[in-house]
């Protein structure tokens, strides 16, 4: 059993890794953007949203890993206290911690891809070149370098073997 805390920037390919992984391994993903989303359709007030979505992110995290299932939660893992939430929340439950931060060099690319998704309310509708080269690395990271960094510009299937290895799965 894993916690899988994705990292990344918008349109970094989170969402559709997770969903890959996901499919080949039968594992829960907990998208943020999902449960943000529901709760601005909801009328949930602005000044609250970001920090009740991440608070569902872990409880639904919890839940999961208490019934002995894998999750992947899919955040760009931008604040200290989500990835030292994540490694809590691992350690509470006996599962292995994991990261995988999914990075994409081109603004270009970024930009088509976020320009060009069927986005959801919470999520980015464009970025600027300053704003990708300014949080491309914001990203928070293991401290011991025990993560994986995956090029989400190569091909899906290389990618989907080193995740393999790298989960031991």
């Amino acid at each position: 059993m894993f916690l899988l805390q994705m990292a990344g920037y918008p349109g970094g390919g989170k969402s559709t890794i997770s969903k890959m992984i996901a499919k080949h391994l039968n594992v829960i993903v907990i998208d943020r953007d999902i449960i943000k989303t529901s709760m601005i359709n909801s009328k949930v007030p602005n000044d609250i949203v970001a920090d009740a979505s991440y608070s569902v992110v872990f409880d639904l995290a919890e839940f999961y890993l208490d019934m002995n299932i894998s999750v992947i939660i899919d955040t760009p893992c931008y604040y200290e206290e989500s990835l030292n939430n994540g490694i809590k929340i691992a350690k509470m439950y006996g599962a292995a911690y994991k990261y995988i931060e999914c990075k994409v060099e081109d603004y270009s690319i970024i930009k088509e891809r976020i320009s060009s998704r069927n986005g959801l309310v919470s999520q980015i509708k464009n970025t600027t070149e300053e704003n990708f080269n300014n949080s491309k690395d914001k990203s928070k990271k293991l401290s011991d370098g025990n993560y994986l960094v995956i090029d989400t510009t190569l091909d899906m299937n290389y990618n989907m073997e080193i995740i393999r290895r790298y989960l031991e799965v």
